[in-house]
């Protein structure tokens, strides 16, 4: 099973925020971070390949794990 892990972006903040509502994904938001989220890295890697294939982002999110 995947290690569940602490992610962080500042990148297309609203059509993540969307995504992850959409996928029932809790978040918090705050301006030095900007969407903070919990979830396994596979998740991560499939919710960037949605994002730019089904809503039209053309610049690859950048997603970044906090350490």
């Amino acid at each position: 099973m995947d290690e569940i892990k602490e992610w962080k972006t500042q990148s297309v903040k609203h059509k993540v925020a969307t995504l992850l509502i959409c996928d029932g994904v809790s978040f918090s938001y705050n301006e030095e971070d900007g969407i903070v989220f919990t979830a396994p890295e596979f998740y991560v890697k499939n919710m960037i390949r949605r994002l730019m294939n089904c809503y039209g982002v053309s610049l690859r999110p950048i997603i970044n794990e906090i350490k």
